[in-house]
This record gives structure tokens, sequence and C-alpha cells, in this order.
């Protein structure tokens, strides 16, 4: 009987240390994959690998303890020296935590056809090729604000260092006045309604003191046209003829003499990249008045009131000439 007991017992020691060495095996596994999972996350940043080759970059990565099965390789249109990383993701300073993309500079295929898609679209594309990108601003109120017109090179072209893009902005304007010249020479004039050819304008007039005058503007680089009317106010002399020219930095954009009587002339000049826009009236022949109504400029420039100019230049002037009297006196 005793022999009996002392055998159940021992199978009973037996049992209890199998479930002991099944918790230890538990406990190990569990810290296998607890291992495991903290290796996924390689304690450091990102470093910068743009400019070199796949082979020095991939090294880099397995220095730091990246798994060579987590580094992938893509293809990037770039004009980088080709096979050199162009970027990774993540980017450069980042941490790592998972799988790392290498993109490798390959060539560059021709431009795409970027018309009537936003001019965003085009600067993304020429950052990620490492293509220099300008944006040539067009007023433009038939397309959308940022529509791309044309670019150069244009679509189908071979891709160069740089692509400049013709860019839709909805066209600002500026009314201007005889009245608001930076520098007028020998010159009388005044704004406010304007009677050309029997119809009022928004607008300003002006007769030479002398042979001739002279108003100039400063542009800016901001504005592509001047539009408006000129011809004689109904105050002037039958017979009266009268130059006009329209200057911007100095090159001629209209010559023309005006003849009273006849229809006022319509104004749209082209006056982009301009710095300085210059008016000069001159007398052919009688005595008249010259005037200008609704003379607007538009682009892409800062809309702005008759106050930006300066108020000095223009009331002073047109009250000190005396235009009055020698607009009366030209009827007497």
């Amino acid at each position: 009987m005793l022999t009996a007991l002392i055998a159940v017992a021992g199978l009973a020691a037996g049992c209890g240390g199998s479930d002991d060495n099944a918790k230890d095996d538990d406990t190990s596994d569990s810290r296998s994959v607890e291992s495991a999972d903290a290796n996924d996350e390689v304690d450091a940043s990102m470093p910068d690998l743009t400019g070199k080759t796949e082979d020095e970059a991939r090294a880099a990565l397995l220095e730091l303890g990246v798994d060579d099965g987590d580094i992938i390789v893509t293809p990037q249109e770039s004009l980088l020296t080709a096979g050199t990383v162009v970027d990774t993701v993540p980017g450069s300073g980042s941490a790592i935590t998972g799988s790392i993309t290498l993109k490798i500079a390959g060539p560059v295929g021709p431009v795409p056809d970027f018309a009537g898609k936003q001019v965003a679209e085009v600067e993304a594309w020429a950052a990620d090729r490492g293509i220099s990108f300008e944006e040539v601003p067009v007023a433009d109120s038939d397309h959308a604000d940022g529509e791309v017109l044309a670019t150069t090179p244009e679509a189908g072209q071979t891709a160069t260092s740089e692509i400049e893009v013709q860019v839709a902005r909805t066209p600002s304007t500026k009314s201007i006045y005889l009245t608001e010249s930076l520098n007028d020479v020998y010159c009388s004039e005044d704004a406010g309604e304007t009677f050309i050819d029997g119809d009022p304008y928004d607008g300003s007039y002006a007769e030479p003191d002398g042979d001739s005058c002279v108003f100039e503007f400063d542009l800016g680089r901001d504005w592509d046209r001047l539009t408006g009317i000129v011809g004689f106010t109904d105050t002037s002399d039958s017979g009266t003829r009268m130059r006009v020219q329209i200057k911007v930095d100095g090159t001629s954009k209209l010559n023309q003499v005006l003849d009273f009587g006849k229809k006022p002339l319509e104004l749209d000049v082209d006056v982009s990249e301009g710095l300085r826009l210059s008016i000069e009236l001159s007398d052919v022949a009688g005595y008249g008045t010259i005037g200008f109504g609704d003379l607007q400029l538009l682009g892409t420039g800062p809309a702005a009131g008759a106050d930006d100019t300066g108020d000095d230049t223009g009331d002073d002037t047109g009250e000190d000439a005396g235009l009055d009297d020698g607009t009366e006196d030209g009827l007497e």
C-alpha cells in the first residue's frame, strides 16, 4: 500500500513539472515577438541620401539597422545624375518606422500637355524633376484664375532645366487720369466728366501751354494694356489737329494725328513689362483740347484708386494753369 502511494505522488509531481515548463515556453515566445516588433523601428533618423547611388544609399541604411527587405526602389524622372537618389520616403530627418522608398533618377520624358490644368500641377511636376519653374501671369477673364494657357517648352517637346508657364490671372484694372501724372511738362489739365464726340466719359482733358506737353506715369511692370478713348472735346475749334504719342520706356506705341470732327480713337496699347508710360500732345493746327475717356490700365498689378499717385500734381496743376479760362477763350 505504501509503495502505491509513493508511485501516485511521483506521477503527480511529474505532471506538475510539465505545466511549469509550458508556461516558461509561452513566456519565451512572447518575449521573442516583442523583440521582433521592437526591431521594426530603427533607433535613428532618416539620413539625407540625395545624390548618392542606390548602392551607397542601401549601405547607409543597412548600417543603421534597416532590413534589406524593407528597402524599396522606384524610378523617378529627374535632371539629376541618372542612378542617384532623388528623394526618399520617409524624408530626411524623419523617424524610420517601416519600409523605405528610394526614388532613383531616370530620364525625363517630354513635357506633358498642361493646357487647361491648374498651375500648381506644373509646379509640382517641375519640382519632382529638379526643373526650374517660372510663372508668367497673363491678364485673362475668359479662363479660370490659375489655369495654364501655354508652356515653354511646349507640350511634347523635350524637357529642359527650366519651364516657363503662361498662367491666366483674373485681370485687375486701374483708372488713370492726366491729373495723376508723376511728371507733366507745359500742360494744362483737369479731370472729371469729359464730353468727347457728344458722349460723356469719366476722364480728363488737356491742352498744351506751348507747342506740346508731356505726361508721365509709373507702370512698375505691373500692367499689360492701356485702354480707353482719345479725341477732341466738344469745346474745341473746328479744323483743329493734334498729334498724340504714347510711349513705354521711350519706345513708341502710338503716334497719330487726330482731326476735330472725326470719331475718337479707341486705345488698346501694349504696355507689358513697362516701367514708365508717357503721353505727349503736340499742336498741329488750330486750337483745341484733347480728352481721354475711361482711361484704364489692365493687367495683374494691384488695383488702386486715384489717391495712390498723389493729388498734388493733378488738381493744383489744372487750377494754376487756368484750364477753364483757356477753354472759354478758345470758344470765343
